[in-house]
């Protein structure tokens, strides 16, 4: 792979590096508990913790707190603020709804991590609850899926980098309930950019980037894959395409239809069965980058005489906000190429703008739409 200015705009780690720390975070996890509800004390209100048997206390995360409160009946923070309400009462009415269910749930457990916490330690609080699942919910985790890869396909994937910070400004690699892993391969050369544009706006933009030293000498766009999964009960394990354009540090991401590289819920997996459908990834994957480059070179061939109208039409088929169609609009007019290319851009631009990973993942995914949506696109052009 050849990372180019992409090192210079996004920070590139080896293979080798992320499963480091995937293990890392693996560690600090705790055995699963399953136990009857009955038999969970609720030790504090302020900081959500709770007691299990045997003693040990844990806090509640954000992600746990919001299925403890659907498992109730109830929005956890606005029904037990701790300025209203207090552990008894708390207490009282968590017994009070599992004691006519009889319920038992699989709590997942983990140690502290970062200086963060030091003020929970200091409480004498053990960890977090990290979720609240069912007795037989069987996850797979990120440490097997890294595991499964660095057995099979280590080799392979020490030739491409994971890019840390697309789904996110402050480069984390997920949230308390999904983890985003973006692998990016050898770039794409859609062609040379267009120094004389006759639109000032979009030789302005390229004028910039070289003055910051950060202008391509070609408008370059990375494929990968972008490996999305979560241990605590909110997605899948899911591997879709991902497309990342240097110019514009834009990202889409290509999950339509039977465009998904893998799709597996939450159930029991052998190795060989887990082993078979990663591999139909790293089969598929570089054919699918070869459609996708097709079709983002068939978006920049379809003119567009009014392309904010037809900006706002896509955007409206896709069932978007106004907020968001006000904001690809403004984004648009950065780089306002009169293409379905251009129309792609905005709605990737405009996708920046979110720090909230899932909210990210789900706006980058309507410029995937787009993209394999370019036959279609073109045939009605």
């Amino acid at each position: 792979m050849r990372p180019g200015l992409l090192q210079d705009q996004r920070k590139l780690i080896k293979f080798s590096d992320v499963r480091e720390q995937v293990g890392r975070k693996h560690s600090l996890n705790l055995p699963d508990v399953v136990t009857e509800m009955t038999k969970v004390k609720v030790a504090d209100t302020k900081d959500a913790a709770l007691e299990l048997p045997g003693g040990k206390v844990y806090c509640l995360t954000g992600w746990a707190r919001g299925q403890l409160g659907s498992m109730l009946g109830v929005q956890w923070d606005k029904w037990f603020d701790p300025k209203c309400v207090n552990a008894e009462d708390v207490q009282e009415e968590v017994q009070r709804r599992f004691r006519r269910s009889g319920e038992s749930k699989k709590l997942r457990l983990t140690r502290f991590d970062n200086d963060s916490d030091d003020d929970l330690k200091g409480k004498g609080y053990d960890g977090y609850v990290r979720a609240v699942l069912g007795p037989t919910y069987t996850p797979i985790d990120d440490e097997r899926l890294f595991d499964r890869m660095s057995k099979s396909y280590r080799g392979q994937l020490e030739k491409y980098h994971f890019m840390k910070n697309h789904l996110s400004l402050t480069g984390h690699w997920g949230n308390d309930h999904c983890t985003y892993y973006s692998l990016v391969g050898d770039p794409v050369d859609l062609g040379p950019l267009d120094r004389k544009h006759p639109d000032p706006a979009v030789r302005r933009i390229y004028d910039l980037a070289e003055r910051e030293g950060k202008l391509p000498d070609s408008d370059w766009v990375y494929p990968g894959i972008q490996l999305r999964n979560s241990e605590v009960g909110y997605t899948a394990v899911v591997v879709d395409e991902i497309s990342f354009r240097l110019v514009c540090l834009n990202g889409a991401i290509i999950c339509v239809g039977n465009s998904r590289l893998m799709y597996r819920t939450h159930r029991p997996i052998d190795d060989d069965q887990l082993d078979k459908q990663l591999n139909e990834v790293f089969t598929l994957a570089p054919s699918r980058w070869r459609t996708t480059e097709q079709n983002m070179k068939i978006l920049a061939a379809i003119k567009i005489d009014e392309p904010l109208k037809e900006l706002e039409k896509q955007l409206t088929k896709m069932e978007c906000t106004k907020i968001f169609i006000k904001q690809a609009t403004e984004a648009y007019a950065l780089e306002p190429l009169p293409t379905m290319f251009g129309i792609l851009q905005a709605v990737t631009r405009a996708a920046q703008k979110y720090d909230d990973m899932d909210k990210r993942f789900d706006l980058e995914s309507l410029g995937g739409r787009l993209i394999a949506n370019a036959p279609r696109l073109q045939a009605a052009a």
